[in-house]
């Protein structure tokens, strides 16, 4: 399994991926959140295809 992408802002941190707002009929509605700078950032197509 590919590890999570890091933080552009904190490149010492891998996001977390944040499901609070999956569920049915929501599988794409999920996004990267970071621990450090308690920043989200969408997911490019391809990590949500990968991370999915």
């Amino acid at each position: 399994m590919d590890p999570p992408p890091t933080c552009p802002n904190c490149p010492e941190r891998l996001l977390w991926k944040d499901t609070r707002e999956t569920g049915p009929g929501k599988e794409h509605s999920w996004f990267w959140f970071c621990t450090g700078c308690h920043q989200a950032y969408v997911p490019t197509p391809d990590q949500r295809f990968r991370f999915t």
